[in-house]
């Protein structure tokens, strides 16, 4: 009986130890602990255009953005995503967006994307589909006329595409994948997420075939590669952080560096053409996933910044002219997923599940 009691008494503390343990290190992920304080331009405008605008890919030269868009919500309540990519033209005083009609079919799904210019100028459009139930994974390519229209030119699948969340493409026929913990098993799912376990990877498709040339990521997100091709920079969301990878230009295989750790879980990346990188992001995580379940009614924290170009594998500029940080509490913008800076120092902001896509002008404050 004694000896019971010990083994219950011992399980108890064990229990408690372990629930610390978890506490303290799942804690401070959450954001909770880190005090969120506004800070956006002083002028910010919605652009009318599509639910979930999730994803840019941009032309810089053609001072155009690509736009991903789908009603995730509706996917996840039995819907359809009514997917489509939307053309934001930033080339004047008044950006527009505009669909393109990508696909003739409410059951296109899209997700990250990527725009590679070519050496002779052609330019190629590549994207993460989930198909009309979200689970039926393939990277679409499209050629892009001079006039921004898609050309459908070929759907490429794999198995090593477990759950695509982003993509960047390093030539006309090969490209890296994010894979998410979104269609793992449900218990690999809820340890990713809840337990912190880095189980997520990166694919690199060849040209032939795909494989998995990245593993231990936590909850792999955003994707981009440095000017010179020889970096990956990927967005860690649970791990709130960006990692670097040193890329092997013959075999396409990657190698670990260094993390650089962010105030939020990151989301998509997007290179400028001087070398600044944007990454937006949320910064209170648990808040993000209440939201997603009722985003007609609920708000969630959004944030965006500049990775310090000291932290980075090549060249940036300081640019302390920037309109960042952008901190809002939902209010202005819910769930930023992506964002970028154009000519004109204007502020692009897009979300996981808000309609249309933030403008923004002036100096942060």
């Amino acid at each position: 009986m004694r000896d019971e009691k010990r083994r219950i008494r011992l399980a108890a503390i064990l229990a408690v130890l372990a629930i610390s343990l978890y506490t303290a290190m799942a804690l401070p992920l959450t954001g909770w602990l880190e005090p969120l304080e506004p800070r956006s331009p002083a002028q910010c405008i919605r652009l009318a255009g599509p639910v979930g605008a999730e994803d840019f890919a941009v032309d810089w030269e053609r001072k155009r953005a690509y736009v991903s868009s789908a009603d995730r919500y509706a996917v996840n309540h039995g819907g359809r995503p009514k997917g489509d990519i939307f053309l934001l033209d930033f080339s004047g005083p008044t950006p527009t967006l505009t669909p393109l009609n990508a696909r003739k079919d409410d059951g296109f799904f899209p997700h990250g994307l990527d725009l590679l210019v070519d050496w002779d100028g052609s330019r190629r459009l590549f994207v993460v589909n989930h198909g009309a139930d979200g689970k039926r994974h393939s990277i679409e390519v499209f050629d892009v006329g001079k006039d921004g229209q898609l050309i459908h030119s070929r759907t490429i699948g794999s198995t090593a595409f477990t759950s695509p969340n982003d993509i960047v493409a390093i030539s006309a026929d090969q490209f890296y994948v994010t894979n998410d913990p979104f269609d793992d098993p449900t218990w690999k799912r809820l340890a990713a997420t809840y337990l912190m376990l880095p189980t997520n990877t990166v694919a690199y498709y060849d040209g032939r075939r795909a494989h998995v040339v990245a593993e231990g990521l936590q909850f792999a997100n955003g994707i981009i590669r440095s000017p010179d091709g020889q970096w990956l920079l990927v967005g860690e969301s649970v791990g709130r952080s960006v990692t670097l990878f040193r890329r092997n230009p013959f075999t396409g295989e990657l190698a670990k560096e260094r993390e650089i750790p962010l105030p939020m879980a990151a989301d998509n990346l997007v290179l400028h053409p001087d070398g600044t990188v944007v990454v937006a992001g949320h910064p209170r995580p648990l808040a993000f996933q209440a939201y997603a379940k009722a985003p007609h009614k609920r708000r969630a924290p959004s944030m965006v910044l500049q990775l310090d170009p000291k932290d980075l594998p090549f060249p940036a500029p300081p640019r302390p002219d920037l309109p960042l940080p952008f901190v809002d509490d939902g209010n202005q913008l819910s769930a930023s997923s992506v964002a970028m800076v154009d000519q004109n120092n204007r502020l692009f902001v897009g979300s996981v599940y808000e309609r249309g896509v933030l403008m923004c002008q002036g100096a942060s404050r």
